[in-house]
């Protein structure tokens, strides 16, 4: 269960729901079926990936099972996709935490005013804090603040599906059929896009007891409860504006629509609840990818990758204490940086999300790939199901997402045709460049290029 609410605490539920769920409804009504397809999606890709996990008991996840599949300098390349993804993902947290904060501020008292920057700083060192110690610990904090955000946006759920909201239930939203729209791969993208982090179980091999156990366990307890809790979050929301009106309500402000719910149905006291609650949850998101950044340094220093130093492991705690500090240090870095050139803080929050949005379904679609190439290579004795049809009908979804973000960048991030363009390269020049450092090393540095993909311990 720690592990589950540790990789749950990554997606930030509660902001899930609050700002992008609703941007969802105004590209069409079937955002609930939509949800439960993605889930089954997500669902099939996880059969392949825990069956990896299996196959190839090591740590690394992405890294490791994209160089299984397709080659050390692919693999390589993969790590280097993934730490840009991650590292754009908690960037986004870490800027939307500052916001929220304000947010918080200015719910309470009118006229308050701070720099978004300062409270990004503070959680970010309370964040480091705790990742330096055993991933329990973080667990335990995780564990706390997902417990009520979900409560939260259940009680919400209930109270909104119970009642039938404006214009009672309805069956449009869980119609597949009414999927079948000109905005169908808009709908999956961002469908699929809140799914980030049930992978990064596999991440968490050396910490957990019996990973052959529960890694598998807290993945599809993780697909399954996202998909569940989403579907019927977006329903709720559905429900509270009526099902006539819900799309064009959407499309006119997405950001409003849970807000006026909460005012409507609950009163100025749940806002102001909400307000406090998703600092918390974007907190929880950046601990949670700031563990997942801290553990992905540590392999690639583990094979050698980076620096030797960072790869020890605390003698007490026995987390990865090292590569967690220099992962704080490089995202202080960063926070400067952003403070240092200023401009508006949604705008680099939408930007920096748009990229690690983008650059997972790429990770997802090289992993799928190479998932299926490794059990055609490799009899393991998984059946058929699970390394080859699911995986490749899950690709099928995940690769019409990716070429749908591909070609409608401008729904992810707004800003002009070349900032856009340099957004989209920024995870194939990450890919690029890892390949490259692979080519490298097999020239230079025989010993290390084997050991890429903890392929030996």
């Amino acid at each position: 269960m720690g592990l589950l609410f540790t990789v749950l605490a990554f997606t930030a539920p509660l902001g899930v729901v609050y700002g992008f769920v609703s941007v969802n409804i105004s590209f069409g009504i079937a955002v609930p079926a939509a949800f439960i397809l993605v889930a089954i999606i997500v669902g099939l890709f996880a059969l392949g990936f825990t069956a990896m996990t299996k196959a190839v008991p090591r740590p690394g996840a992405f890294y490791t099972y994209i160089r299984e599949g397709l080659g050390r300098p692919l693999g390589l390349g993969g790590s280097f996709l993934a730490l840009v993804t991650y590292g754009f993902n908690i960037t986004s947290a870490l800027v939307v935490s500052g916001i929220a904060v304000n947010n918080l501020l200015d719910a309470f008292g009118n006229g308050i005013n701070t720099p978004w920057w300062m409270w990004s700083l503070l959680l970010l060192v309370i964040a480091g804090g705790l990742s330096y110690f055993n991933v329990e610990l973080s667990a335990k904090v995780l564990s706390v603040i997902l417990v009520v955000e979900v409560a939260l946006v259940a009680v919400f759920d209930i109270r909104l599906i119970g009642s039938g909201g404006v214009e009672g239930q309805s069956l449009a939203a869980w119609n597949p059929a009414d999927l079948i729209t000109p905005s169908i791969g808009v709908l999956l993208l961002f469908s699929i896009g809140v799914f980030n982090g049930f992978e990064a179980t596999a991440i968490y091999r050396d910490e957990v007891r019996r990973p052959e156990v529960t890694i598998p366990r807290a993945t599809y307890l993780a697909v399954g409860f996202l998909g569940v809790f989403y579907a019927l979050s977006a329903y709720a929301l559905i429900l509270s504006v009526g099902a006539s009106r819900a799309v064009e309500v959407a499309g006119q402000d997405p950001t409003a629509l849970m807000p006026n719910a909460l005012l409507t149905y609950f009163g100025v006291f749940a806002n102001q609840v909400v307000a406090i609650l998703l600092v918390t949850s974007f907190f929880a998101s950046m601990l949670s990818l700031q563990n997942i950044l801290s553990r992905y340094t540590h392999s690639l220093a583990v094979d050698g990758i980076f620096p030797r130093a960072i790869a020890s492991v605390h003698p007490r705690h026995g987390s990865p204490h090292r590569a967690a500090m220099t992962v704080f240090a490089l995202l202080f870095a960063v926070l400067v940086v952003l403070v240092l050139f200023g401009g508006d803080a949604n705008a680099l929050y939408a930007a920096a999300g748009g990229v690690a949005f983008y650059g997972m379904l790429l990770l997802l679609t090289l992993t799928g790939i190479a998932i299926i190439v490794y059990f055609r290579r490799n009899n393991t004795g998984a059946s058929t199901w699970r390394t080859l049809i699911a995986p490749a009908i899950a690709l099928v979804g995940i690769g019409f997402a990716l070429l749908t973000a591909t070609f409608n960048m401008d729904l992810l991030v707004v800003g002009s045709p070349l900032l856009l363009l340099l957004l989209l390269l920024i995870p194939y020049a990450s890919l690029i460049i890892g390949i490259v450092y692979a080519v490298i090393l097999r020239r230079r540095r025989a010993e290390t290029y084997t050991r890429i993909g903890r392929a030996i311990e």
